[in-house]
């Protein structure tokens, strides 16, 4: 069985998250990816851990470096720059995460690869992307969603008897920069392939994505208000309604309700025994509050689970709020198979999360474990020819 990506060799210069997200993605689905990685670089085995005894191994690795390969080059010495350049002539794909400018410094950069292979696809995923007067800041994912608008979106709801209390920003759980970073240069990459088998030269192309970009295109709702001059500072969807937050129960746990549609309204107002409120999903002003009291002290007589059993007779959208150890334990993610355990050579079984992509007939998993730092120098080093004496001298001269 080949997978979609056989075939396709990827060279990938990222660190952190954003970029091995993305071609862990690529990974999953059949690339050959080298993580070219600095031999000094410091934060190549970050926390958490899995350990057993005094073995331990990085469990962040263990999910963004899985199906890839690991190659150590220090790109600032010019002997090191020449593998490279082997590497980049067999390659289809290189992903870099520097700061603009830097692979012109270190004689990386599109322009001269593209002169060596020029089928080559390269994508550069950065913070604030190739231009612009941010280009050159420091950034982090807080810093995007702040600037895009999401931060100010994620605070805590507004209440009319209280006009001037203070909404201060909750900085959000998840990376939604750095994930939608990954996943859009994901899509660019694959897009690009497709474009390259049909023009008649196979060129491969620059693509340039900045993080802070994708976090912005994520705010349909926001810019059809905007755009549209409406008015309102409400969104339906950013929990100033009572048809679309999240409510306690009685043992201190949480639902969601996303009750858009009419019709999921009106069940919730019946299965709550509020048919009362059926005409008032939109309330203003002060009988806005009235409605989320009612509902809140409705929810607040039974027990979470007590609650989700009473709503299986009615069909609307309530879902308890887990925490990920409880999500690990749902029932849908246990049926979609997207907790696997894996087979470590020294941690026995390790659990990793599945891809959620499904293909029907060439269906992804987990092909191997995560690679130590610059595990296969060597491998990688002989299919380019390098006998053992030049590979200890690499060694030796700090090229690998």
């Amino acid at each position: 069985m080949t997978l979609p990506l056989d075939g396709i060799k990827v060279l990938d210069l990222s660190r952190m998250l954003p970029g091995p997200y993305c071609t862990m993605i690529l990974g999953d689905m059949g690339a050959e990816v080298i993580h070219v990685v600095d031999p000094n670089y410091a934060y190549s085995n970050p926390p958490p851990f899995h350990q057993k005894g005094r073995y331990r191994e990085s469990a962040f690795n263990s999910i963004l470096m899985r199906n890839k390969k690991s190659i150590t080059l220090n790109l600032k010495k010019e002997k090191a720059r020449e593998i490279f350049y082997e590497l980049v002539k067999r390659a289809d794909i290189i992903l870099e995460t520097f700061r603009p400018k830097v692979t012109n410094k270190l004689k990386i950069d599109y322009d001269t690869l593209s002169s060596i292979n020029p089928s080559i696809i390269y994508c550069s995923l950065t913070g604030y992307g190739q231009d612009g007067p941010y280009e050159q800041l420091a950034g982090h994912d807080l810093n995007y969603i702040s600037i895009c608008g999401i931060l100010d979106l994620n605070k805590d709801r507004r209440i009319e008897t209280q006009p001037n209390r203070e909404r201060k920003p909750i900085v959000p759980g998840i990376q939604a920069a750095d994930i939608g970073g990954g996943l859009v240069s994901a899509i660019g990459i694959l897009s690009a392939i497709i474009e390259r088998a049909k023009n008649s030269e196979r060129k491969g192309q620059y693509i340039d994505i900045s993080m802070l970009d994708c976090v912005f295109s994520f705010m349909p709702m926001s810019a059809a208000y905007h755009f549209s001059q409406n008015l309102a500072t409400l969104s339906l969807i950013q929990g100033d309604f009572p048809f679309y937050s999240v409510y306690k129960t009685k043992d201190n746990k949480y639902l969601s309700i996303g009750v858009i549609e009419i019709k999921f309204w009106n069940n919730l107002c019946e299965g709550l025994g509020l048919s009362d409120l059926k005409l008032k999903q939109f309330p203003q002003g002060l009988e806005k509050e009235e409605v989320f009291e009612k509902i809140q002290e409705k929810f607040l007589t039974k027990t979470q689970e007590e609650w989700l059993e009473h709503f299986k007779n009615f069909d609307t959208c309530i879902m308890p709020v887990k925490n990920f150890a409880e999500a690990c334990d749902d029932s849908q993610i246990i049926a979609r198979n997207m907790v696997v355990e894996l087979d470590h050579p020294k941690l026995g079984k390790i659990k990793n999360i599945a891809s959620p992509i499904k293909f029907s007939r060439t269906p992804l998993k987990i092909r191997s474990l995560p690679p130590k730092v610059g595990q296969h120098t060597k491998e990688i080093l002989k299919t380019l020819n390098y006998s053992d004496e030049e590979i200890h001298k690499f060694k030796i001269n700090g090229v690998i």
